[in-house]
């Protein structure tokens, strides 16, 4: 194992390495290397023994130096630092340098992979696959389904609308968008304020005040980088209750199923809490893993690490595959719920369940779908999204 020193570190000269050198040094100085980080991250296990190692190395050669697939393997989900018995923040010097890279290849990440994530958000805010409708009788709430659920869930997004209306007085209208989560996974920082922008100049132009999503990393975006008043599309659901007639419709099921948690609102209890009312209401078994609620595990999705570096994601992905025993997984995040699918895990969105039939299935199915299906479900939501306004 190499040990490094501050004291003996060379001085990085570059203005862009000064902005991380602090935190940097604090991880060196102040590192006991007990390595709690190391057992619960699958990316820095691939790359180095101990953070001190890794994070010398990358003050002492300067970040530019350093293979830049290291910071673009991080799921930026907070693992490391909730393990760390000093609160460590990893995932911001990695974030950081990501932002660093982008700015030095103009304007574009360094990881090849990721041509795929631009193109998505190239054609994401094509007017084809986007659509904005008022509520009949006004707009006081709008739902944002976000780009991952519209991609696989075009009939259920437009039974949540008319489900919504129906609850809400017919003043929930919606906009069909992405948030730009993907530009700033990548360190595209300023693309991505330009792109959330058009997002909020639709909720301007609709005039509603109160944001319904469904997404988590929509939920953190819209909390995070605006004004608005943002709710969980789980949260409210919890309170108002499912569609009468799902009311008890797994009473007789014998199937139980695990839950995963999205590791974006892994702090926000209350949507971990509607998450199972829900299922409580339906009547389904659900039996909690170890690491669920707050000490959820991300899917291996996070922070683009699926689309830039895959067979990190694929370590992260085995590791929480591995925890649900029940073989049966319920998640609230068609990205997730995606990641956790495997020959023998039968992996459910929590719609399937709200709005479909009696679910009893002991096999498993197969729900993935192709980019090209993906994108056609995206054109089909936005046709369904304005007949299920039009006709409530």
């Amino acid at each position: 194992m190499i040990y490094f020193k501050v004291s003996k570190l060379k001085k990085h000269k570059g203005k862009e390495m000064k902005d991380m050198e602090k935190e940097i040094k604090k991880i060196l100085e102040g590192c006991c290397e007990c390595n709690l980080c190391m057992k619960e991250c699958s990316m820095l296990e691939e790359y180095t023994t101990s953070p001190k190692e890794l994070f010398g190395e990358i003050l002492e050669k300067g970040y530019m130096n350093v293979d830049k697939k290291i910071a673009y393997s991080c799921n930026l989900c907070n693992q490391c630092t909730l393990k760390c018995p000093k609160n460590y923040d990893f995932k911001k010097i990695f974030f950081e340098m990501r932002e660093k890279y982008v700015k030095n290849n103009n304007g574009k990440s360094p990881i090849s992979k990721h041509k795929a994530v631009e193109m998505h958000q190239y054609l994401s805010y094509k007017k084809i696959f986007n659509t904005e409708v008022s509520g009949k009788n006004g707009t006081e709430y709008i739902f944002y389904p976000g780009c991952s659920l519209s991609s696989y869930y075009p009939e259920e997004v437009g039974e949540i609308v008319k489900y919504l209306n129906s609850k809400l007085d017919n003043k929930v209208g919606a906009v069909l968008k992405c948030c730009g989560k993907p530009l700033k996974a990548m360190g595209k920082m300023n693309e991505f304020q330009k792109k959330l922008k058009l997002s909020e100049d639709e909720f301007d132009r609709l005039g509603g005040k109160k944001i319904i999503v469904a997404c988590q990393n929509c939920y953190m975006v819209f909390k995070t980088f605006t004004n608005r008043e943002v709710i969980s599309l789980w949260e409210l659901l919890g309170e108002i209750g499912v569609p009468e007639k799902q009311i008890n419709i797994g009473k007789n099921s014998k199937v139980k199923f695990n839950i995963h948690d999205s590791c974006p609102t892994r702090e926000i209890g209350t949507i971990h809490q509607g998450i199972r009312n829900i299922i409580e209401q339906l009547g389904y078994s659900y039996e909690d893993i170890k690491n669920s609620k707050e000490k959820t595990r991300c899917c291996g999705l996070g922070g683009m690490v699926g689309a830039g570096v895959p067979e990190i994601a694929q370590k992260i992905k085995k590791r929480r595959q591995d925890e649900m025993k029940a073989g049966k997984v319920i998640s609230y995040c068609a990205g997730c719920r995606e990641a956790m699918e495997t020959e023998n895990i039968d992996s459910l969105h929590i719609v399937e369940l709200i709005f479909g039939k009696e679910y009893t299935d002991i096999g498993v199915r197969k729900r993935n779908l192709s980019p090209v299906a993906q994108w056609k479900n995206r054109y089909k939501t936005k046709k369904i999204l304005k007949k299920s306004i039009d006709r409530v």
